[in-house]
C-alpha cells in the first residue's frame, strides 16, 4: 500500500510514518510538508536513504500539486495543521488557511478518485 502523509515532519506524523515503515514492508510513504513551525526534518533522518520512502516539500493548500500526488496513492493521512490555539487567538488566518482551507483541497483533490482518506487532529 502507498500512502501519502501531510503534515509528516511534525512530532506525530513522523513517528507515524517510523511505525508504519519499521513494521509493515509492503507500505511506501510519500511526505507532504510545507516546512513550516514544528517541521523537522531530523526526525525523520534514518529514513532518508529507504526506498520506500519520499518527502515532498508543499503545501496541502496547492491543488494542482495534490493532482499531482494523489493517483500515486493509494490512502491520504492529514497530519498537517497549524497547532498551538493560543497562537490562534493572536492571528487567527494561518489556522483558517491550514486547518479548514487545507483540508478542503484535499477533500476537493480526492472527491472524484476512489482514494481512501484519513484526518488526524488534536
Amino acid at each position: 500500500m502507498k500512502l501519502l502523509v501531510t503534515g509528516g515532519l511534525g512530532f506525530i506524523g513522523s513517528n507515524f510514518i517510523i511505525h508504519v515503515l519499521k513494521n509493515y514492508n509492503d507500505f511506501e510513504i510519500i511526505n507532504l510538508d510545507a516546512e513550516v513551525d514544528g517541521s523537522n526534518h531530523d526526525n525523520l533522518k534514518e529514513l532518508e536513504k529507504s526506498e520506500r520512502y519520499r518527502f515532498v516539500k508543499g503545501n496541502i493548500t496547492n491543488r494542482k500539486l495534490l493532482d499531482e500526488l494523489i493517483p500515486q496513492v493509494d490512502c491520504v493521512i492529514n497530519f498537517a495543521a497549524e497547532s498551538h490555539v493560543d497562537r490562534s487567538i493572536a492571528d487567527p488566518n494561518p489556522f483558517l488557511i491550514s486547518n479548514f482551507r487545507g483540508v478542503f483541497t484535499i477533500l476537493e483533490a480526492l472527491k472524484d478518485r476512489n482514494k481512501k482518506f484519513i484526518q488526524i487532529s488534536t
